[in-house]
């Protein structure tokens, strides 16, 4: 990868920008939580550093390894996942230092702001929950959500006995399918890459934890246009760049916006491909140059499998092809946490959807996690 030019991507996990930007031909740097062993290979430096889900990185830790690997590599810039929603103010610091592609620390800030989203769904004339700062006086009807959270995990059923550590917030719950809309900013229009339907693996103490999705996803005329119209809004007042998402409850009444993740996620598993990396577009666009549309995909569904106990990696294994995020040998994952990522192709979304479940059931018990 010598001769590529660098780019450093920090999520997570960043083995899915990390693929994405292999394949549109540069030398991904890789930061994140785990340093997988896909993650490891698909990559021409790997820097694992201290954090957790939910908490995030540790900031001073995040930023020795942004200036390590500038030295040594002089990346063109750096992409980020999942991991900042909750501290907009360390992509503002790394900015001083390299060339954040992607959105910046204000535009983060304001989409990950419940009351900001709010105010500006209400002037934009989009359906969105109710939402208060303050706990609400009942439970009925009523989800606390951590400010910045991801993942689902942190969202639970608000209950006024309960006892909260961390800065959440309160929404109304709405009832509908859920649907989310992949799509590229790009000099001020929303580019549909496409939709997908989303699923939960509910845990006990986590009902709403993220399960999986499946795209490209055909959804009701109606909704379409609702939420075209939303994403048009929200990208022009915005002011977005790049790939982002945003997540909708779909009834038959209603499309009600849930939230808005600006930056790619976790549904690059489902649209992305190693002829057409969306992180191409997504670095055109944010640089200000034209950034070609996305060509049709077929179905692919991507499961998070979830550890039902604690598991340990004991040995090197020959891998399936269709797992990712493959832990190291002797990688101790705790219950609930996740264990990795299985992805699955089919002739529409319901066989791919139906495969992926029968092969996150094979993980388990290709890695000895299927029995108490």
């Amino acid at each position: 990868m010598s001769d590529r030019q660098a780019v450093i991507v920090v999520a997570y996990s960043a083995r899915p920008l990390a693929f994405s930007a292999s394949w549109a031909g540069y030398a991904p740097l890789a930061i994140d939580l785990f340093g997988d062993v896909d993650t490891r290979a698909g990559s021409a430096a790997t820097i694992v550093v201290e954090g957790a889900i939910g908490p995030g990185f540790d900031r001073d830790a995040l930023a020795r390894a942004v200036d390590s690997l500038m030295l040594e590599y002089r990346p063109i810039g750096l992409v980020y996942g999942a991991g900042f929603e909750h501290d907009p103010e360390t992509i503002a610091l790394l900015a001083q230092v390299i060339c954040v592609l992607g959105n910046d620390a204000a535009t983060l800030r304001r989409s990950k702001d419940p009351r900001e989203l709010a105010r500006l769904c209400r002037s934009l004339g989009v359906e969105h929950p109710e939402v208060a700062t303050a706990a609400p006086g009942t439970a009925e009807g009523w989800l606390a959500k951590q400010r910045g959270g991801s993942g689902g995990s942190h969202i639970k059923p608000f209950r006024p006995e309960g006892d909260l550590e961390g800065d959440y917030y309160f929404q109304r719950y709405v009832a509908g399918q859920s649907v989310s809309a992949l799509f590229l900013a790009d000099a001020g229009k929303a580019d549909l890459v496409g939709f997908s339907i989303q699923w939960t693996s509910p845990a006990d103490d986590a009902p709403f934890r993220y399960g999986g999705a499946v795209g490209p996803a055909k959804i009701e005329a109606f909704a379409e246009r609702v939420i075209l119209a939303a994403i048009a809004g929200l990208t022009a007042a915005l002011g977005l760049k790049g790939l982002n998402s945003a997540d909708f409850l779909v009834s038959q009444e209603d499309v009600h916006l849930l939230e808005l993740n600006p930056r790619p996620g976790a549904t690059l598993d489902v649209f992305d491909r190693n002829h057409d990396p969306l992180i191409a577009r997504h670095i055109a666009a944010c640089k200000g140059g034209s950034a070609p549309r996305a060509t049709v995909r077929e179905a692919r569904a991507a499961e998070i499998v979830y550890a039902p106990h604690e598991i340990i990696i004991r040995a090197e294994r020959d891998w399936p092809d269709w797992i990712a995020d493959r832990s190291p040998a002797g990688t101790h994952i705790a219950a609930g946490g996740p264990v990795c990522t299985v992805v699955a192709e089919g002739t529409d979304v319901e066989s791919a959807r139906l495969l992926a479940a029968a092969r996150a059931k094979e993980a388990l018990a290709f890695l000895g996690g299927s029995g108490p």
